[in-house]
């Protein structure tokens, strides 16, 4: 008997090795794929820069930042990358050969030649990578401004004493002295000098300049990362709004019930761009509204928010249709609707990608995305569902919210669902229950953009499942 115990626990722990070098469990069941390395990419918020005390977070590990906070999750080697004050353009310098870059290259916070040196190990990083996490952007919105408006006016021969002060103030420390705290100290020098008439005449050219090198470097530096590692799972990590400093603020941030606000305004600009490269290269694209912050990065919620964000992104293991290829545009769409328990198959192992999506499967999706309130069922009755349907309760919560409807006592579950359809319901939705006028915005928006993507005159095209899978994650993302 002991030795059967003895060989079938041999067995037994034999069996856990060799699955755990496939796959890692997740306290709450997900079963994430074993990734082998993780590189983290980016800029001070990617490296966990802290606003309150400093930590020397430049190519190194940093407790309680988001990066450290996935590796430790999914128990791979992880090789931070992340750089305080690094731009698309200081990106591209270090992933293609000779690219000339800019006047402001790692804006004298960091010696060219020691980044230079660097260059070999960087690239061998991403092109053994099994999972990449890139957030940047911030430094090309904001962090430049100073430099820009000090050269700006120096150009133009005036106001030279507050030209001289903004030097002096660029030379107290480099990119791990925040630089956006910077640009704040250069408005308050400007009103203390009388010289806010000529900031304000060069700061929307300071503002351009950040905004056209972004929308200009971000593809190609997603084309770079793929040139060298093109079957990694590549991750970007959007920007969010800085103006979120507690639990409330990031509750009301992620409700979409926040008074509109310029750094909003810029954060939005930022992620359209990194939204848009999901569709044409294939990544995932990670929202972390509502992050809390100190004065300009996240405290250690917001990391730890961050990173909780990443992990739901990532897809699991067990994804069971086998109809979904991983290369298939549809992939990630479809994953993050499973994971999320948003859509199911038509099967348990076929998704059903080219099957049209019906009144029932839009019912129960859009149902579960309202996170599958109760409802009053007792006084509501369907003649062609049956109240034992797994989507009746769908059906009655979409009938009384006047998402959808139902005619002479009848809901049509396996009518297909036209653009028309889908778009009114999702525009109808958006004014149901608690208005918030920017969430109705968004989804006139996006209602928009997809009538022009199926063409104006395809009001009546059906949608397949693929489609309305990927459309539901644009919507998820308002």
């Amino acid at each position: 008997m002991k030795k059967f115990m003895k060989k079938a626990i041999t067995i037994i722990l034999t069996c856990v090795m060799v699955f755990s070098a496939v796959t890692c469990f997740a306290a709450d069941g997900k079963q994430y794929y074993d990734y082998g390395t993780y590189v983290l990419l980016g800029d001070s918020v990617a490296s966990g820069h802290n606003d309150l005390v400093y930590v020397d977070s430049e190519f190194k590990r940093v407790d309680d930042s988001y990066g450290a906070y996935v590796a430790d999750e999914l128990g791979v080697e992880y090789i931070p990358m992340a750089c305080p004050g690094t731009r698309t353009i200081d990106m591209r310098y270090m992933l293609e050969d000779d690219y000339p870059a800019d006047d402001y290259l790692f804006h004298d916070a960091h010696d060219a030649e020691v980044m230079k040196a660097r260059i070999p190990e960087y690239r061998r990083a991403i092109s053994e990578a099994g999972l990449i996490t890139l957030g940047v952007g911030g430094n090309d919105f904001g962090t430049f401004l100073t430099w820009v408006i000090a050269d700006e006016l120096e150009k133009q021969n005036s106001c030279d004493e507050y030209v001289e002060a903004l030097k002096e103030l660029l030379k107290q420390g480099g990119a791990d002295n925040d630089t956006l705290g910077k640009f704040d100290k250069a408005v308050e020098l400007a009103k203390l000098m009388g010289a806010m008439p000529d900031l304000l005449k060069v700061l929307p050219k300071a503002i351009k300049y950040g905004i056209e090198n972004f929308s200009k470097n971000w593809n190609i530096v997603i084309e770079d990362i793929l040139a060298l590692n093109p079957d990694v799972k590549l991750l970007v990590i959007g920007m969010f709004d800085n103006g979120v400093k507690n639990e409330d603020d990031a509750a009301a941030s992620e409700a979409g019930t926040t008074v509109p606000s310029f750094g909003q305004m810029v954060v939005d600009a930022a992620n359209t761009p990194m939204k848009e490269g999901a569709k044409k290269y294939g990544y995932t694209f990670v929202d972390t509204t509502g992050t809390i912050c100190d004065n300009y990065h996240p405290k250690k919620v917001g990391y730890r928010h961050i990173a909780d964000r990443i992990l739901e992104a990532l897809p699991d293991a067990r994804f069971p249709y086998t109809d979904v290829a991983k290369d298939s545009e549809y992939y990630s769409d479809v994953e993050f609707m499973y994971t999320h328990g948003y859509m199911s198959g038509i099967t348990d192992t076929e998704f059903g990608l080219d099957s049209a999506f019906t009144k029932a499967a839009f019912a129960q999706a859009l149902y579960n995305i309202a996170g599958a309130p109760t409802v009053e069922t007792e006084n509501v009755a369907f003649s062609d569902i049956d109240s034992s349907d797994p989507a009746y309760n769908a059906a009655v919560w979409a009938t009384n919210n006047g998402v959808l409807n139902a005619k002479g006592g009848k809901f049509s579950p396996d009518s297909e669902i036209t653009v028309m359809d889908f778009v009114s319901s999702l525009v109808k939705l958006s004014f149901a229950g608690h208005f918030v006028l920017a969430k109705v915005v968004k989804t006139l928006v996006l209602a928009f953009n997809i009538i022009k993507d199926f063409g104006f005159a395809s009001f009546n095209t059906v949608l397949t499942r693929a489609q309305a899978a990927q459309r539901l994650v644009e919507y998820c993302g308002l």
